[in-house]
């Protein structure tokens, strides 16, 4: 196994036990892992058009009514005054997002606490949570530590109470809310109590469908620790009319007929503004808002049953797919990559089916492949491609290289096939007498630029070199590259080589070397092709019966008198015009008499 493999499976190995620790692990209270959990949850979030919600009203204890009234707190009889101005607009039910555990003077006491007694009134109550625990679905309710409710002036048996107290997550952000929580007493969520209160049903567990909390038929889906998500995928717009407006009875009244209206505040310096998904800073009163606006449109946002299983399987099979990767058959690397696309198109498409899921470690593992599996073919692409240059860099052109390194060098490319090609040989006349006249320096020059001259002409028409062979050269065209006018480009070259060895007369002049004359040899045919030679040293050529024509052709050019030479077969494929026919001749160590021919000039 190359170096390579283990890199890749060690990788790939390590980003599936991360995922799968993600997948299976809780996060710890302000960790990194909770922060990139509850980012991740704020994006799978729905996002819909805004739409205003007139059965919802918010009446808000703004900066303007701070200004107009005084800071807060508020004197007793001016928040009994408020209720008192709400009651007589005709309100279905009236929700106290305000935490009054202080008491005030007695006259203003009294006067709150008979505003609060009205049926349709809840008022609000808050627990300190210093653990939450998972509790499982149907559990009676959160156990708080302490409480903070109604002062005891205004505490009395007639008093309804919903709770207001907020669940953090590990960023601090404001995802959940418990939709009961016990204190010597049960308390339901704010909103539930106020359903509850108009529809004259109490809240509790579906004994049908135990994770669902229902108040009569109005219901949301329950997490798997109990609690409830905070649907802020609902589309809903709230109307916010100022305290200061209701007080003074200013037009807007009649919109509070039939509504269920929150009192809240929105001014920065009361403390109620809560980071959430929506925003880093949202009236707390709002949330309330969400989650009575869900119950009456049975909009569940809750966790998928049973995702850490699923995502832990899901992470599993995903990573084991990319272990084998590297292995793997097209069918199954297009199965595998199906399969992490629907991973993915699930993790993205489950919001909108009313679930949400941790999509961490599916992200996670999702990325971690695309990256390993991504480098590992890059890396594959990139070997092929070296292996190309390596066999062919100095055989072919560059316009051929390029277009084997697009189509890609498969693992059966240079085994040995049968391939139609034209081959070239061209040989210096001569050679033997011209050795004997010059220096080895001399002749090493010549043949130096002169083969040159010729392998650019061979690479400019397209052409393989094969090979030098002392005062030769042999060429072939129609491979590695299927070319369907390799005759033709054969043909062109080999013309343009006697042009290129006629133009060199005046620089074997100037250094005072003899002329020189080449005889070349073509054929087309049927040949063997590949990485062809021993186990010790192989070499990409051709071999058949058509190279030993071509190269006796060009042996056989000196005894005609022409300086190149076409094969049967060539001629034959080429335009009559083009070619002069010579009479058939016999070719030493081919049998049989040859119709041969040379290209007109």
């Amino acid at each position: 196994m190359q170096r390579s493999h283990y890199l890749y499976i060690s990788t790939v190995a390590l980003a599936t036990l991360l995922a799968l620790w993600l997948a299976l692990s809780t996060p710890a209270q302000g960790s990194f892992h909770g922060r990139l959990q509850g980012l991740a949850y704020d994006t799978m979030l729905p996002r819909g058009p805004a739409r205003p919600d007139r059965r919802i009203l918010i009446v808000d204890i703004d900066e303007q009514s701070l200004q107009a009234i005084g800071r807060w707190p508020w004197p007793r009889e001016t928040l009994a005054a408020l209720l008192e101005r709400i009651q007589g607009s005709g309100p279905a039910v009236i929700g106290l997002d305000i935490l009054l555990p202080e008491p005030g003077d007695p006259a203003g006491d009294r006067a709150l606490a008979a505003q609060l007694k009205h049926s349709n009134v809840v008022a609000a109550t808050a627990f300190a949570l210093p653990e939450l625990s998972a509790q499982p679905t149907g559990s009676p309710g959160l156990v708080a530590s302490d409480a903070a409710g109604l002062a005891p002036s205004l505490a009395g048996a007639s008093v309804k109470l919903g709770h207001i107290t907020p669940l953090h997550d590990a960023d601090f952000v404001i995802r959940r809310v418990a939709p009961v929580i016990c204190h010597g007493e049960c308390y339901h969520t704010l909103a539930a109590a106020m359903l509850a209160q108009w529809g004259g049903v109490p809240p509790g567990i579906d004994p049908a469908d135990k994770s669902r909390f229902c108040v009569g038929g109005f219901c949301l889906r329950l997490n798997s620790d109990g609690t409830l998500s905070v649907p802020y995928h609902h589309p809903s717009r709230f109307e916010y009319l100022p305290a200061v407006d209701v007080l003074r009875q200013q037009p807007g009244l009649a919109s509070l007929e039939g509504a269920m209206v929150l009192v809240g505040t929105s001014a920065a310096g009361l403390g109620d503004r809560v980071a959430t998904p929506r925003s880093a800073s949202l009236p707390g009163v709002e949330i309330h808002a969400l989650i009575l606006a869900a119950m009456l449109d049975g909009m569940a946002w809750s966790q998928f049953p049973h995702d850490r299983i699923g995502s832990s399987v899901a992470v599993a099979l995903m990573g084991l797919l990319a272990l084998c990767w590297p292995w793997l058959g097209p069918r199954w690397r297009l199965a595998a990559a199906l399969g992490w696309a629907s991973c993915l198109t699930f993790s993205l498409g489950i919001p909108h089916l009313g679930y949400w899921m941790d999509p961490l470690p599916l992200w996670l593992i999702l990325i971690a492949l695309a990256g390993c599996v991504g480098s590992w073919e890059v890396g594959r692409v990139l070997s092929q491609r070296r292996k190309i240059y390596r066999a062919f860099a100095a055989y072919v052109p560059p316009v051929v290289l390029r277009s084997l390194v697009r189509q890609g060098l498969g693992p059966d490319k240079l085994d040995a096939q049968r391939a139609d090609v034209t081959v070239f040989f061209a040989d210096i006349q001569g050679f033997t007498s011209l050795s004997e006249q010059l220096e080895p320096e001399q002749l090493v020059e010549i043949t130096n630029h002169l083969f040159s001259e010729i392998t650019e002409e061979i690479h400019r028409h397209k052409g393989t070199l094969d090979k030098f062979m002392g005062d030769a050269v042999m060429a072939f065209w129609g491979a590695p590259l299927a070319q369907d006018d390799h005759p033709e480009l054969a043909v062109k070259c080999a013309m343009a080589v006697v042009d290129r060895v006629n133009q060199l007369e005046p620089w074997l002049a100037a250094r005072g070397y003899p002329r020189i004359r080449m005889t070349m040899g073509l054929e087309s045919g049927v040949v063997t092709v590949g990485n062809l030679g021993s186990r010790q040293r192989r070499a990409y050529t051709v071999m058949g019966k058509t190279v030993n024509l071509a190269a006796h052709l060009q042996q056989q050019c000196k005894e005609l008198g022409q300086p190149l030479l076409c094969g049967p077969t060539l001629c034959d494929r080429l335009d009559n015009r083009r070619i002069t026919r010579l009479p058939p001749v016999a070719i030493r160590g081919i049998e049989g008499l040859q119709s041969i021919g040379y290209p007109n000039t």
